[in-house]
């Protein structure tokens, strides 16, 4: 019993090394692989959220001092607004991470 126990403990303690208290990472344009600026971007939660927009540079950064981890929402004029889903488990394999990492992931974006 004691295994089942400390199997879940010892997984999220190896997974909590790999993230950062941050959600970061650059918005590209799909077609021309160009940095997009000023795509507004936020949390995806209904009542308190944090939000900000990219830089030249197409990198953005949100402080995440909550213990919760929601998705992204990307916004920006001209582009297919996407939602970007930063946890997730599939068929119960291994948990899998976008912009939550400490390594830098990157978003290309569709004109409409």
């Amino acid at each position: 019993m004691k295994k089942y126990i400390l199997l879940p403990v010892l997984i999220l303690l190896i997974n909590c090394g790999k993230l950062q208290e941050c959600y970061s990472g650059y918005v590209y344009d799909e077609t021309s692989r160009k940095p997009i600026k000023r795509v507004f971007i936020k949390e995806n939660f209904s009542l308190s959220f944090k939000s900000t927009y990219s830089n030249e540079k197409g990198y953005f950064k949100i402080n995440n001092n909550s213990e919760s981890i929601g998705d992204l929402i990307f916004i920006c004029n001209g582009y297919k607004t996407d939602t970007i889903v930063t946890i997730w488990s599939q068929h119960g394999e291994n948990l899998k991470y976008k912009f939550v990492r400490k390594e830098s992931d990157t978003l290309y974006m569709k004109r409409i």
